[in-house]
């Protein structure tokens, strides 16, 4: 699953750089393909996808103009994803 995350947090980066040539679409797709066997993490799965989503939709907002709330879109899609992949490093097996 963080593989997942990493890849479309790369396929994120392509398309802040490159907004007119690079597609979210594919990434939506795997991450609700992910959502289908995220178990416990299936709500914050369901926000990275909402974020990436809003991303998606201001990808030509970016490029045509660089305003700032396309950005802020870009910016909140990379957090959720930066905080997915870090819950899915940071398991703790220690007994409790």
């Amino acid at each position: 699953m963080k593989e997942i995350l990493e890849r479309v947090k790369e396929q994120l980066e392509q398309s802040f750089d490159e907004p007119r040539s690079t597609s979210l679409d594919g990434a939506i797709h795997e991450l609700e393909r992910l959502k289908a066997s995220a178990g416990d993490k299936r709500q914050m799965i369901e926000d990275v996808i909402r974020a990436v989503t809003h991303a998606r939709n201001a990808r030509m907002e970016l490029a045509e103009a660089g305003d700032e709330s396309a950005t802020n879109a870009f910016a909140e899609a990379y957090r959720a994803l930066d905080q997915a992949i870090e819950s899915y490093s940071d398991v703790d097996n220690d007994p409790v």
